[in-house]
């Protein structure tokens, strides 16, 4: 993934260093510019410790990628909207998270829930154990248009590591619909198809723009959070997208977004859609 501006917040905890390690792993000499974003408002602590803090994550950014442009800024303010406010102008916002610890910390408790679902730009959620691996990069399909720009940077990451792209849709019989006394059933046979179809178009539209990308395609009939969870458990980076309609909407509503985040063991990045009113 090739960024121009890169916003990491930081907030002096392990998972937010490992944030930072998940950004030098992203950026290219040259080109990225990483900024390191601390909201002062979130840490109960004097000003010596919050510039000791960032002073660390500077060092540890420089050791990791010695030729990339770092600048950082502490401000006053309240999470998340502050942090929205730092990373509005940016091409991504980096946080880390506790997987499967809720309240460790102001950045990476249940913060990166409430971050992902409200952020203009998209988000990558780094969990404080992750390790760097080079597998593939697998995004989920869901049923209306709050994917397109997630699929679109899923190909566009994986054709820069040059792994290959997993596109997974898990579909769901709907609920019956019901007219006067009787209700109408969808035919299993016929619900199937036409969520192949929508995978197969979707797949079709990432080889004609990125001609050179291996793409797999899987369709499941399961609960979307664990066949996303279960295909990208030895993955680089699990990718999702949100119209910002309440906590990724469509086949990723509810719990879903709290399940992916709160439990995958790799690196989550949530894209929004072009929001309308």
């Amino acid at each position: 993934m090739t960024m121009n501006s890169i916003v990491v917040g930081i907030d002096g905890t392990e998972a937010s260093l490992v944030a930072l390690d998940w950004a030098a792993e992203r950026a290219v000499p040259g080109t990225t510019r990483v900024e390191l974003v601390m909201i002062a408002g979130t840490i109960v602590s004097d000003d010596f410790r919050i510039d000791a803090s960032i002073l660390e994550a500077e060092h540890r950014l420089r050791d990791r990628a010695p030729d990339i442009e770092i600048t950082s800024r502490r401000f006053p303010g309240r999470m998340p909207g502050s942090l929205f406010e730092q990373a509005s102008a940016a091409d991504l916002l980096v946080v880390g998270s506790h997987r499967g610890r809720p309240l460790r910390s102001a950045l990476a408790g249940r913060l990166p829930v409430r971050i992902a679902s409200g952020s203009p730009v998209p988000v990558v959620a780094v969990p404080d154990d992750w390790c760097p691996i080079a597998g593939p990069v697998v995004v989920g399909l869901d049923d209306d248009e709050s994917s397109s720009a997630a699929l679109e940077m899923a190909a566009r990451e994986a054709d820069a590591a040059a792994v290959p792209l997993m596109v997974v849709h898990a579909w769901q019989m709907p609920t019956p619909r019901m007219e006067g006394s009787i209700a109408l059933l969808a035919s299993p046979i016929q619900a199937k198809a036409e969520h192949r179809r929508l995978l197969r178009g979707a797949v079709l539209g990432l080889v004609r723009t990125h001609p050179g990308l291996l793409v797999e395609q899987i369709l499941v009939h399961e609960k979307p959070a664990a066949a996303l969870l279960e295909r990208s458990s030895d993955a680089s980076l699990l990718v999702l997208g949100t119209h910002h309609r309440g906590l990724f909407a469509g086949a990723l509503r509810g719990s879903v977004g709290h399940d992916v985040l709160g439990r995958s063991s790799i690196p989550v990045c949530v894209v929004p859609n072009e929001r309308t009113d």
